[in-house]
C-alpha cells in the first residue's frame, strides 16, 4: 500500500506543480501616478517600462491607482507589493520597503502659475504666497514650510482646478504630469516658474519580502536603456505632451 501511494504521488506531483494553484500570483503594485506617467489601461510611461521589465522575468504585474499616502502604508503593510514613482529615501520611513536601486526617470519639479514672471531660485522663494500640493509628496512635506498659506489636495487635477479658480497661487507639482494637465485640461495660459525646485530620481520599491527580485529589475532596467526600449516608450508615452525642448531624439 505503501508503495503504492508513492507511486501515485510521484505520477501526479508534476500535474501539481504544472496546475494554475501553484502559479506564481501577479505582482501587485500600487501607484498614486496619473498620466502621462501612470493610465487607466496602464500604458502610461512609467506602467509600460515596469511591466516590459518584469515581462523579461516572467512576472505578471497588476497595477492599483490608489492615494499617495495610502500607497506607501499598502505596501509597508504588505497589502500591495510595490509601490512607484517614489523618490529616495522612503525605505528609511517605511522599513519594510525595498528600493530598486535602477531609476525609473528623473522627475523636474516645478511651480505652476498664473505669473509668467515668477522665478524659483530655492525653496525659500514661496513664502510670499498661497501654495497647494498633493497629499503624501513627501518632497512637499518637507521643503514647503513657512509660507502664506498651504492647502493640500487629494489629486493632481484637484490641484490644477484650485489653482486655475484661485483658490491657490502656485500649485507644486511633477513636469510631465503639469504639461498633461495644461493640454488635457486646456490651460495654456498658465506658466512654469524657473529654475526647477528640485530634480529627483525617482524609483519603484517593493515590499522586502520580494527583495530577492531587486538585482533582477535592476539588471532588466539597465538592458532596456542600454538596447533603445526605455526610449521607444518614452517617446510614444511623454513626447506628444511635451514642449520641443524636452523630447528625446
Amino acid at each position: 500500500m505503501h508503495l503504492l501511494c508513492t507511486l501515485l504521488l510521484s505520477c501526479l506531483l508534476p500535474c501539481l506543480l504544472l496546475s494554475p494553484l501553484y502559479a506564481v500570483e501577479p505582482l501587485v503594485l500600487a501607484t498614486a501616478d496619473r498620466p502621462p506617467l501612470s493610465t487607466e489601461d496602464h500604458q502610461g510611461f512609467s506602467d509600460r517600462v515596469i511591466r516590459e521589465a518584469c515581462r523579461r522575468l516572467g512576472i505578471e504585474v497588476q497595477i492599483v491607482a490608489v492615494s499617495s499616502a495610502r500607497s506607501l502604508s499598502n505596501v509597508e503593510r504588505g497589502v500591495d507589493d510595490g509601490n512607484f514613482l517614489r523618490i529616495k529615501g522612503f525605505d528609511k520611513k517605511y522599513p519594510h520597503l525595498v528600493r530598486v536601486p535602477e531609476k525609473i526617470i528623473d522627475v523636474q519639479f516645478v511651480i505652476f502659475s498664473k505669473d509668467s514672471q515668477l522665478k524659483t531660485p530655492n525653496w525659500e522663494s514661496l513664502r510670499p504666497y498661497h501654495v497647494g500640493y498633493v497629499r503624501g509628496w513627501l518632497i512637499a512635506e518637507q521643503n514647503i514650510k513657512d509660507v502664506k498659506e498651504i492647502t493640500v489636495v487629494e489629486n493632481r487635477t484637484s490641484l490644477f482646478k484650485v489653482l486655475e479658480s484661485d483658490r491657490i497661487e502656485l500649485a507644486f507639482a511633477e513636469l510631465y504630469g503639469g504639461y498633461y494637465l495644461m493640454k488635457t485640461l486646456n490651460l495654456p495660459h498658465l506658466s512654469i516658474a524657473h529654475p526647477p525646485l528640485a530634480t529627483m530620481e525617482m524609483f519603484l520599491y517593493l515590499n522586502n519580502k520580494h527583495e530577492k527580485l531587486v538585482p533582477k529589475l535592476t539588471a532588466v532596467l539597465k538592458e532596456m536603456k542600454r538596447d533603445g526600449t526605455y526610449n521607444a516608450i518614452f517617446n510614444q508615452t511623454l513626447t506628444p505632451y511635451l514642449p520641443p525642448h524636452l523630447i528625446r531624439k
